[in-house]
């Protein structure tokens, strides 16, 4: 598949699940989740081949731009058929994204998906195999309490709240896993 097909398919999948995204954002953070990351696929359908991440990344802003860009970006250069496998190119956004927003796993954020996703390839299971550890990670953040971002300064700090940045992992490893499965 190549990376253009998969961030159509990434848009069209955040056209749909927007509302909900941002639901989730308004529980614990401004409520503009969906929106953003909509804002930023859209614009990385229309720019060129291998600048896809970066038009995303420009377009999105913020620090989640930035951060859901270096997922974005490293999947790109997977699709556009990087001799590093796809556990190589997740583990090094999830160090990035690690070192830049000095998160860890538990403390409520996309890394809780992020990092048994990539366990889950690194340890020889498939695209579907990751899906399933960053749905388990996602799930887990509802009963965490968050000691990252806008989320620690609401009422027990998110408690009782899925993080909407795991569950955004999870839809983005979705597609690729069903991109994959089908080819």
């Amino acid at each position: 598949m190549k990376a253009r097909r998969f961030f159509e398919k990434l848009e069209a999948l955040y056209g749909d699940e927007q509302a909900r995204l941002n639901e989730l954002d308004a529980a614990i953070g401004d409520g503009d989740h969906g929106s953003t990351m909509l804002r930023g696929l859209s614009a990385a359908v229309k720019a060129g081949d291998g600048s896809q991440a970066k038009a995303f990344m420009r377009a999105s802003g913020g620090a989640s731009g930035t951060l859901f860009g270096l997922i974005l970006h490293e999947i790109e250069l997977h699709l556009s058929g990087s001799e590093r496998s796809l556990a190589a190119h997740l583990g090094r956004s999830l160090q990035r994204i690690k070192e830049l927003g000095k998160v860890a796993a538990g403390d409520k954020s996309m890394v809780d998906a992020l990092e048994p996703a990539v366990a889950a390839l690194d340890a020889g299971g498939g695209t579907s195999d990751a899906v399933s550890a960053a749905e388990g990670g996602r799930d887990s953040t509802r009963d965490m309490a968050a000691r990252r971002g806008r989320a620690r300064y609401v009422e027990n700090a998110g408690k009782g709240h899925v993080d909407p940045g795991a569950a955004s992992v999870c839809l983005i490893l979705g597609v690729l896993a069903g991109e994959e499965e089908a080819r």
